[in-house]
């Protein structure tokens, strides 16, 4: 299955099979509902990593330098296109919920609420609209890139009234927002899949040159599960991913510098190792700064030789 990181379809407790690099087969639609309501892990939207979903399993690093660089394919980056995609198509996709949805969701919602223990209504909502996006993809050539697309917009309107703070609530006062967010995506969801779909490809070829400047420009980029995260700031990503998730990411820059200075007295010229870390997300400033610092290190051992 070609879309989504392992971590963007974990945001949909129980769906951990379901894995972009094994091209694995979906799960029938069935046994993904169930497998949506079991309890999940921390799950957020990270707006400082391209606005991905990610949930505190997923396997987070930065990359350097032309390792990096080969990290940067049609693949890896499909998981910032649904992002940015999905966020792109928002001015045109913008339907009002149906009466008939509204009307079928609260007895559905309250049964399945009443089932499910400690069920959050953001996980309720994401679990409703799943089973739509299942439907809407069930045939499609691209099922997998189809039903990340439908996702990706279940996740972002579910963001709009549902809670995760709510799974004391009764079952009435907690399936409100989530009626009222899932039908509103599903109002949108073939709007969403069909512009998503209709740029998907150039997306993924602007996004990897993007990946490949950012690995070149910045010293590395930052990978989960596999997948880029296309951000304007490394260090804003890093610290949302520590802050809300609890996923460490080391952004430092290795640097590797040659002097002309035998620094131990030892007869052989030396090298500096600087560990920099990129200041705004662009590390080339600062690692001017550290050439800077082995220069003015070099120097003040000579100065104390003389």
């Amino acid at each position: 299955m070609p879309v989504a990181v392992r971590g963007f379809w974990r945001s949909f407790p129980g769906a951990e099979g379901v894995r972009m690099k094994t091209r694995h087969t979906l799960l029938a639609s069935g046994a993904l509902f169930v497998g949506l309501l079991l309890p999940s892990l921390a799950e957020a939207k990270l707006d400082a990593c391209g606005g991905v979903f990610l949930t505190s399993d997923a396997k987070c690093e930065f990359v350097r330098d032309r390792e990096c660089e080969t990290h940067c394919t049609t693949t890896s980056v499909e998981t910032a296109c649904v992002a940015t995609l999905e966020s792109s198509c928002e001015s045109e996709c913008t339907a009002s919920a149906e009466t008939s949805c509204s009307e079928s969701c609260t007895p559905s919602c309250t049964e399945t609420c009443m089932t499910v223990e400690k069920q959050s209504s953001r996980g309720l909502c994401r679990s409703d609209c799943a089973q739509d996006c299942s439907a809407q993809c069930e045939g499609k050539d691209n099922r997998g890139r189809c039903e990340a697309c439908c996702q990706q917009h279940c996740n972002v309107r579910c963001e709009d009234h549902c809670r995760d703070d709510d799974t004391e609530e009764v079952c009435d006062t907690k399936c409100t927002p989530v009626c009222e967010d899932s039908c509103v995506a599903k109002a949108n969801s073939t709007c969403q899949i069909d512009c998503q779909t209709t740029n998907f490809e150039s997306c993924q070829t602007t996004t990897t040159n993007t990946c490949q400047t950012d690995c070149h420009d910045s010293g590395g980029a930052i990978f989960c599960d596999g997948q880029f995260l296309n951000v304007t700031n490394l260090k804003d990503c890093a610290a949302q991913l520590a802050a809300q998730l609890s996923i460490d990411v080391d952004i430092d820059v290795d640097v590797d510098i040659k002097t002309n200075t035998d620094l131990n007295d030892d007869g052989k010229k030396d090298s500096v190792k600087c560990s920099i870390g990129p200041a705004g997300g662009n590390a080339s400033g600062s690692v001017v700064l550290g050439l800077m610092a082995a220069g003015a290190l070099a120097a003040f051992t000579r100065r104390r030789r003389s």
